[in-house]
């Protein structure tokens, strides 16, 4: 979720009062805290996953394969048990894809997902990926635990050895089996002779220290979760299941839901693209507004999964009729900076909620004083403002304002390795300038996104000063931003601000 940052706003808006997150299916941002125990503290086990979890071992072999959402997630939303007699399988290759059938292979629901860009990839290792060109996508979890009858696995291999074809993805899997033992793993799906895959085998431990977010508002899809106080290493993360108060239950994909980090997830009940043009997949949770979340499901490879009892209501999508406009720019003023907007919402009543700046929430101060504008205090400089409204039913309705400088370009001056700002009207100091800064390029190296927005602080001192020794830290290391003793060209981009560009030496 977004953090809070101080800065009060004063709309205008008639009989408006501050609207807090206080309760499920009454605000757009709703806090869930579970009752159950804690992974870290006193944990407690759920029972094993599937009633029959293949106790007698000596009639299976074990290993590790690439599977598809679409067979991942089958068995476990239609509770698929391993079959009886193992050791009396053989397999049924005319048997119906029942993935197919069933409708999980359908476009918006466990099919691959398709991304625009390239560049996330390397941060889903336990994802099986494929690059073309500018362009990737996201299959599965790449190294699922398997178990499969050694007398239905040994049919198989014949079966593949003497280029038989099946109607179901039972051959497919078994070429996939590089190398198998005989030890079970902790968790693990079983082949049957179907060609599906059964629920996973396994146990489930509830974090009870968790708590879930919701919201309306989001880049990703129609609803975004943000989950404090779950800790799980995004390479082991194979999945994950919301599970909503009627019972149904919903798989989700990486990068299309899942993040990096299992703290955010996001989804769409209707068309929707990201702010990297990439269209998610929203099918499956067509049915989802209206509907409470009470539980969201981890699954992790060789480890227990994780569960975590939530009470998230799901608003209604707005009404295409609904509208929020208003003033797309405008200039600030050191003293607030008034924006006018207009609702057009039917018999539905919508209140200022809050403004995001930077992905910070900003906390909002309502005063009536003229319908239909409102206006953000000094402190919030310029930039690019989204304008949250509220209703209890129904999803929020934002838009996004500029706040402009009235800066030029040659207001800034570049000498000694600083980076200065001239005196201005506006009362814009370099510091603030330096906080604002979104987008950076240093030689041939660009920092979009997160980096982008961490730049400033991460290269300049507050009196515009560089830092020679200036570095970003990840996973893999160290990346310095000067990485040798020599010139470099910078290119700075700030919303609101004018393109700075000067000569940076690094000595």
């Amino acid at each position: 979720m977004k953090k809070r940052i101080l800065c009060g706003i004063v709309p205008a808006v008639l009989a408006a009062g501050i609207i807090t997150a206080c309760s499920s299916g009454t605000s757009n941002t709703v806090s869930s805290e579970n009752s159950s125990a804690s992974k870290s503290g006193s944990g407690s086990k759920e029972a094993d996953k599937s009633s029959d979890t293949s106790s007698a071992s000596q009639d299976y072999v074990y290993a590790k394969i690439a599977v598809p959402y679409a067979d991942f997630y089958y068995g476990e939303l239609n509770d698929i048990e391993p079959e009886k007699n193992p050791e009396k399988l053989e397999p049924q290759l005319d048997k119906e894809d029942a993935v197919e059938k069933a409708g999980f292979r359908k476009e918006g629901f466990y099919d691959t997902v398709s991304s625009p860009t390239k560049g996330k990839v390397e941060y889903f290792k336990g994802v099986d990926t494929k690059v073309e060109g500018d362009k990737s996508e996201y299959y599965g979890p790449k190294e699922v635990n398997i178990a499969i009858s050694k007398n239905l696995y040994e049919e198989a291999q014949k079966a593949v050895q003497d280029k038989k074809e099946s109607k179901n993805k039972l051959l497919e899997f078994v070429s996939e089996i590089k190398e198998v033992n005989e030890k079970a793993p902790v968790e693990y799906k079983v082949i049957n002779s179907d060609g599906t895959l059964s629920k996973t085998i396994g146990k489930t431990e509830k974090n009870a220290s968790a708590k879930a977010e919701i919201t309306t508002t989001s880049s990703y899809g129609n609803y975004e979760l943000s989950i404090k106080d779950v800790e799980i290493d995004p390479e082991i993360m194979q999945g994950a299941i919301i599970e909503t108060s009627d019972g149904e239950r919903y798989g989700l994909k990486h990068l299309d839901n899942l993040w990096t980090h299992a703290d955010e997830i996001a989804f769409a009940a209707k068309e929707f693209k990201d702010n990297h043009d990439a269209l998610k997949g929203y099918e499956r949770f067509k049915d989802i507004p209206g509907k409470t979340i009470t539980k969201i499901t981890y699954m992790l490879a060789d480890t227990d999964d994780i569960e975590i009892e939530t009470s998230l209501f799901c608003k209604e999508l707005t009404p295409d009729s609904y509208k929020l406009s208003g003033d797309e720019k405008v200039s600030y003023n050191k003293e607030g900076t008034s924006i006018n907007y207009k609702l057009e919402t039917g018999d539905q009543k919508y209140a200022f909620e809050r403004a995001v700046y930077r992905k910070k929430d900003v906390s909002a101060e309502i005063d009536s004083k003229k319908e239909g504008t409102l206006v953000l205090p000094k402190e919030c400089t310029p930039g690019k403002y989204q304008l949250i409204f509220s209703n209890d039913k129904y999803a929020d309705l934002s838009y996004t304002c500029l706040l402009e400088s009235g800066l030029k370009a040659d207001d800034f001056s570049f000498s000694d390795n600083k980076l200065s700002l001239k005196e201005n009207s506006q009362g814009i100091n370099i510091s603030t300038y330096i906080k604002s800064i979104n987008y950076a390029k240093v030689g041939d190296v660009e920092y979009k996104g997160g980096k982008g927005r961490k730049f400033g602080e991460t290269v300049f001192n507050e009196d515009g000063s560089i830092k020679l020794d200036a570095e970003y830290k990840s996973d893999s290391g160290a990346e310095k931003v000067f990485a040798s003793a020599q010139k470099y060209k910078v290119t700075l981009k700030a919303d609101g601000y004018p393109d700075v560009e000067f000569e940076a030496e690094a000595k």
